[in-house]
């Protein structure tokens, strides 16, 4: 018995010491949409839609970012526009000047060249240019972090954004929404990535909701995903003349960090297990 008490004693200490889990990991997902335009289907082709067609009447455009990093977080809440401020978490390293205010858009690749430098989380939504009729709607999202050594809390970023908008439909026929788009993910070690892009569109009775194969994905651990860009189209929608049809656009971009113990706490484990049955077996002799 005492035997078994000792061991124990000696193993709840070690863990004691050696309970915070170590989490070097990398996760970045990066998609760009640009260009997003309304099309009707006419003599044969599609074609972007002219006021003639259709109107937009009214836009709703929201975004946030959230960044997490060992128990500390920063948010930018939700924001009317598709420039949502740069959420950044790091206690080891400062964000270089040139990234606080670049558009995102010029985020191409994983890493921004940061995720050797030390750890960090950051989030950061990002767009320009008009609505469907008239222009076109470009959104970005950047979700990234790096872990370096022993990580205590939660490591993640979040951002997302979500444009709505009401046309006046003017004439009655095959409409759908044409876009371009690029997604880079890359995961290490324990690092999650996660891209989601949805498009609804709806009128009366009818309901279109599409999820882009290509844009929506998930890796973890040694993992890269590299998409585009190139051009997605949603399938046709019969849309009435005179009637009003509602768009929304969702994409969102997250990474994470899986938090695993460390062998060591693994032999702890074993240590107090084998105490325990030579503890028993000693009772039974």
């Amino acid at each position: 018995m005492r035997l078994f008490l000792v061991v124990l004693a000696l193993g709840a200490s070690l863990m004691g010491v050696t309970s915070q889990a170590s989490a070097a990991a990398f996760g970045s997902s990066i998609l760009n949409t640009s260009n997003l335009r309304l099309q009707y289907f006419s003599g044969g082709n599609w074609v972007d839609a002219t006021t003639a067609q259709a109107t937009v009447f009214n836009t709703t455009i929201l975004s946030q970012s959230t960044a997490t990093l060992g128990g500390s977080s920063q948010t930018s809440g939700i924001v009317v526009g598709l420039n949502a401020p740069q959420s950044f978490v790091s206690p080891n390293f400062s964000l270089p000047a040139n990234q606080g205010s670049a558009p995102l858009v010029s985020y191409t690749n994983p890493g921004m060249g940061l995720n050797s430098s030390g750890s960090f989380a950051i989030g950061d939504t990002n767009g320009s240019g008009t609505t469907v009729i008239g222009g076109s709607l470009s959104s970005s999202t950047l979700a990234e972090l790096n872990t370096l050594g022993a990580l205590s809390g939660a490591a993640n970023g979040n951002v997302g954004g979500t444009s709505v908008f009401q046309v006046n439909v003017s004439q009655s026929g095959q409409y759908r929404l044409a876009f371009d788009a690029g997604l880079r993910m890359q995961t290490s070690a324990d690092g999650t990535a996660d891209s989601e892009f949805r498009i609804q569109i709806n009128q009366g009775l009818i309901s279109i909701n599409e999820a882009a194969a290509d844009l929506n994905r998930s890796i973890s651990g040694n993992a890269s995903v590299n998409v585009g860009p190139q051009s997605f189209f949603t399938a046709a929608a019969s849309l009435v003349g005179g009637g009003i049809a509602t768009f929304t656009i969702t994409q969102n971009s997250t990474v994470g960090a899986a938090v695993v113990p460390e062998p060591s706490s693994m032999a702890i484990f074993g240590l107090m297990s084998a105490g325990s049955f030579l503890a028993w077996r000693r009772r039974r002799v």
